[in-house]
């Protein structure tokens, strides 16, 4: 058998037998994480922010080797207070659908995934319901990641975004209505500042600049947390000062909320 035929029976027996190497080494796994958040702000003027709450889920879909898929779904709602003792007055939802890939490699991990979410009005009409689409690649330490942060016993992680928001006509609406974001960066860090087997505090800041078609947009957040830790799962409570927001959907600039969460 010459080298020519040797090479092509070998391409071909490789590419007869490839789908079955991945497929014997493709994982389901189908791992659950999530956070649940209620809080109330503090501040004295509450017809516009008085409580937030919050819900995320994020299931690891598929694994092989360093590469895996994740579907991630998170709902915002917030509320204001009314006159007539009515306190819990839900304003708007704000819901999120994201599908991404993970790749891990040498304590890291680069992520790519597609953000879609809207903002629905509750109560009261609003002209024009915001729809955002876009696409962020992350870089981070691998144990920032969802599957394995609240196991990690490093003091200090953080992560960087970069996304991008396509102004692209679809049947004649753009894809992103309602804000004029093009690009943004998302700094986010975890810096443990006390632990012990069950117990800890960690400060948590995140900063976020959009660039817009005609300003810049600032979202600027420092947190704490104290919480109480077992296995996996953290219950706990957070401290938030927004330091400078000025974010055409939601600008709770200079307020203090205080909440309960829980972490799995």
């Amino acid at each position: 058998m010459t080298i020519q035929k040797t090479v092509k029976f070998a391409i071909s027996v490789l590419f007869v037998l490839l789908p079955y190497a991945l497929a014997d080494s493709l994982e389901i796994p189908l791992e659950f994480h999530g956070r649940g958040l209620f809080g109330k702000y503090l501040n004295s003027d509450t017809i516009r922010f008085n409580f937030d709450s919050s819900f995320e889920i994020y299931l690891n879909t598929l694994r092989h080797g360093p590469l895996s898929t994740y579907v991630y779904y998170r709902d915002d709602l917030d509320m204001a207070e009314q006159s007539g003792g009515v306190s819990i007055d839900p304003r708007y939802g704000h819901y999120y659908i994201v599908g991404g890939l993970d790749y891990f490699f040498r304590g890291y991990v680069m992520t790519a995934y597609f953000v879609h979410d809207c903002i629905h009005d509750i109560d009261y009409d609003v002209e024009g319901t915001p729809v955002f689409n876009r696409f962020r690649l992350r870089f981070a330490p691998d144990d920032f990641h969802y599957t394995k942060r609240l196991k990690t016993e490093k003091r200090l992680l953080w992560s960087v975004d970069l996304g991008y928001y396509p102004h692209w006509g679809f049947h004649g609406w753009d894809i992103n209505s309602g804000a004029d974001y093009t690009f943004d960066v998302i700094l986010r860090a975890m810096y443990n500042l006390y632990s012990t087997s069950n117990f800890g505090f960690d400060l948590t800041p995140d900063f976020t600049v959009a660039l817009g078609d005609t300003s810049l947009y600032h979202r600027h957040v420092l947190g704490l947390q104290a919480y109480y830790k077992k296995s996996a799962r953290r219950f706990g409570l957070s401290l938030e000062y927004y330091l400078f927001v000025n974010d055409p959907i939601k600008s709770p600039d200079k307020l203090w909320l205080l909440s309960v969460y829980t972490e799995f």
